[in-house]
């Protein structure tokens, strides 16, 4: 893939790589990785017994309501209960009532989900308008887990705010081949996606690492939080704004920008060694 693909498909990318944010994913409580491959296994194995029937499906879907009976991060948001593990080894997340998922033969029963046939068919999310084929690409090529994939890949302002800063420091727009092939540069992408999931310094009322990206102004993202008044805005403002940040003291900013200040300067290193190993323009 070069940087003039003209655009990059984000919600099945490969065999471990996928988004079901739209699909509300995320939104349940006290969230985590192990949490989330529990129930998505449970209910993967379940709905493989379960008759392709209206009734059947039906009956699947209220026994599997136990999410909504919870406290989500954001109530008005759904969280769908067709959501399982897909494709051959079950190593992404899915929807179990596409045609293509096993047992299906072929035959689209999203119309029975709580959005519909037609908008699981055409809704796509912000970032997919929003983020230039060349970050879409970076991110497809760099993340190698659905679990952050998917939290970080709906943050279009957090992205584009990352490649941003990268691109001030090299003086030149981010390559595709800025990452390809570079560990260095991939490993420090990594880490400063996985801040979605352990940010040290997210706001305490904060609804976690879920993200309400749907643009209808339901659940606007607040300013980052300062509890005292010497705490001056930074340089990083929309970054620590998207990871929904709160700071009690100057000294806590500090260290959060000390945070950031070094996982740019080791992606930034990465991608300078790589084009000098490699001969190429830096």
């Amino acid at each position: 893939m070069h940087d003039d693909t003209p655009d990059t498909y984000l919600c099945q990318v490969n065999e471990t790589v996928s988004c079901g944010a739209c699909c509300g994913l995320y939104n349940l409580p006290n969230l985590s990785r192990k949490k989330l491959e529990t129930i998505l296994a449970q209910r993967t194995e379940t709905f493989a017994s379960v008759p392709r029937t209206e009734d059947g499906i039906f009956t699947f879907k209220r026994s599997n309501k136990g999410p909504h009976r919870l406290s989500r991060p954001f109530p008005g948001f759904h969280h769908c209960p067709f959501l399982g593990f897909i494709g051959e080894r079950k190593r992404c997340v899915g929807c179990l009532l596409h045609p293509a998922a096993p047992g299906n033969n072929g035959v689209d029963y999203r119309s029975l989900s709580w959005y519909g046939e037609l908008a699981c068919r055409t809704y796509l999310c912000p970032a997919t308008q929003k983020l230039s084929a060349v970050y879409k690409s970076i991110l497809t090529q760099t993340l190698d887990n659905w679990y952050v994939f998917g939290l970080i890949v709906t943050e279009h302002a957090l992205v584009t705010a990352y490649f941003k800063e990268m691109e001030i420091r090299l003086g030149r727009p981010v390559a595709v081949d800025d990452y390809r092939q570079n560990i260095g540069a991939t490993v420090a992408f990594r880490e400063f996606a996985e801040l979605k999931i352990q940010w040290p310094y997210r706001r305490p009322e904060s609804p976690g690492p879920c993200n309400f990206f749907f643009e209808n102004g339901l659940y606007p993202r607040p300013a980052v939080l300062r509890n005292t008044l010497d705490i001056r805005p930074s340089s990083y403002e929309t970054i620590l704004q998207e990871l929904d940040s709160g700071f009690s003291s100057a000294k806590e900013m500090a260290m959060a920008e000390q945070l950031l200040d070094d996982l740019f300067l080791k992606t930034e290193k990465a991608i300078v060694q790589c084009k000098i190993n490699t001969g190429g323009v830096i």
